[in-house]
C-alpha cells in the first residue's frame, strides 16, 4: 500500500513535468525549472526511501536468526537427559545430555528460526531429568543466553534454572 501511493505521486509528479514543459511559455519556464527540482528531489526522497525500507524489511525477513544457549549443570547430580523442544510439541526431540551430562559440566545448544519473526513467535520448554527427578522451565525465549539448572532442592518454590552462568 505505501510502494503504490509512493508510485502514484512519483507519476502525478512526471505527468505534471511534462504537461508544463509542453507549455513552451517564457512566463512557465521558471515553473518548469522549479517544478523539475522538486520532482527531482522528490523522486530520489521517495526512491531512496522505497530502497531502504525495501532492504531493511528483505533483511529482517530473509536473514536466518540464530539463538545459542549454554547450558549448565550446577545440579550436584548428573543430567540423564536434557531437551529443549518448541512450547506444543510432542516430540523432544534431541537428548542434549547424550550419555550423561556431568555435574559443573556445560552444552551448548543451538536453534535456528528462518526470520526475525519467525524468532519473536518461537518459546522452547527446557526439560532435564537429575536424580531421578524431571524438571521444566516452559518459557525459554529465542536468545542468546547462558542457563543454570538447579537441583530439585535449588528449585522448591523457584524456577528450576537461573539465567545466569555459575559462579
Amino acid at each position: 500500500m505505501k510502494h503504490t501511493k509512493k508510485i502514484a505521486a512519483l507519476l502525478l509528479a512526471v505527468a505534471l513535468m511534462i504537461t508544463v514543459t509542453a507549455c513552451g511559455e517564457k512566463a512557465v519556464e521558471p515553473t518548469t525549472e522549479a517544478t523539475t527540482e522538486a520532482t527531482t528531489e522528490a523522486t530520489t526522497e521517495a526512491t531512496t526511501e522505497a530502497t531502504t525500507e525495501a532492504t531493511t524489511e528483505a533483511a529482517t525477513e530473509a536473514e536466518p536468526q540464530k539463538a545459542e544457549y549454554t547450558i549448565y549443570n550446577t545440579t550436584g547430580d548428573t543430567v540423564t537427559e536434557l531437551y529443549l523442544y518448541l512450547v506444543g510439541s510432542e516430540d523432544k526431540g534431541e537428548n542434549f545430555a547424550g550419555e550423561g551430562l556431568e555435574d559443573g559440566a556445560s552444552v551448548v545448544i543451538t536453534k535456528e528460526a528462518a526470520s526475525e519473526d519467525e524468532a519473536k513467535a518461537m518459546t522452547f520448554v527446557l526439560e532435564f531429568v537429575s536424580g531421578g527427578q524431571t524438571q521444566k522451565y516452559e518459557t525459554v525465549h529465542f536468545e542468546v543466553a547462558p542457563i543454570s539448572l538447579k537441583s530439585v532442592d535449588a528449585a522448591s518454590g523457584a524456577t528450576p534454572i537461573a539465567f545466569a552462568k555459575p559462579e
